[in-house]
């Protein structure tokens, strides 16, 4: 079975993505923060990481930056729902986490097919 880890502030963005995955047979993890993610990803291995921009403490920048320190291999799927006033105004934040290391990116609210079809290629291309 395969290991996600979804790293979002909003409990119901990391619901909605959990069931959504877990129905497609994969384990789920979360975190409300960068912190606790970095925490996660020191015990477990993940297939995939997928991680929110814009979250309090720990942005997902710098989790991502954070992670592929002491993992680089991690591939990371970052997600945005927009700039911290919530009107996604440019493709900045997520060309952002592209440039420090993710693999992937999207826009809220995530098309799931398109999701799993990231994560489907991610776990064939680790086999």
């Amino acid at each position: 079975m395969n290991n996600i880890l979804i790293v979002d502030d909003e409990c119901q963005i990391r619901e909605v993505i959990k069931f959504f995955l877990e129905k497609q047979g994969y384990r789920i993890f979360e975190a409300s923060n960068g912190f606790k993610a970095i925490e996660l990803c020191k015990l477990n291995e993940f297939d995939a990481v997928i991680a929110d921009i814009y979250m309090p403490g720990m942005d997902g920048i710098k989790f991502i930056e954070e992670l592929l320190k002491f993992s680089p291999k991690t591939k990371v799927i970052a997600i945005s729902g927009g700039e911290q006033c919530h009107f996604f105004s440019s493709g900045l934040p997520l060309a952002s986490a592209m440039h420090r290391g993710a693999l992937y990116s999207l826009k809220k609210p995530i098309n799931m097919e398109e999701l799993l079809n990231i994560i489907k290629e991610i776990v064939v291309s680790e086999s």
